[in-house]
């Protein structure tokens, strides 16, 4: 592989990145409403499940198809707290 397609490689490489991250399409507003869109959709069902006793942590990461991390700061988003390793109600609410 030459340097010269070396380069191309890379540019392309970058291009499509730039692509998906939506900085050719003027649409970071759009990308951004259906972040919260789907954030706000994630915590409605969040609590649906805590409301039928589905709580552990590990089961709601799966059933959500997202990792720990993430579900536990949806969690905390949407104003529940964590207890060994399950989701209760907060006491503030």
């Amino acid at each position: 592989m030459t340097i010269e397609e070396y380069k191309r490689q890379s540019i392309k490489r970058i291009n499509k990145q730039a692509a998906v991250s939506g900085a050719f399409t003027n649409c970071f507003d759009t990308r951004a409403q259906s972040e919260r869109k789907r954030t706000s959709e994630r915590k409605r069902r969040l609590k649906a499940l805590v409301r039928s006793n589905i709580t552990e942590i590990d089961v709601l990461a799966q059933h959500f198809m997202i990792s720990v991390n993430t579900i536990k700061k949806i969690a905390y988003s949407a104003g529940y707290r964590i207890r060994n390793g399950r989701v209760v109600e907060s006491v503030m609410r």
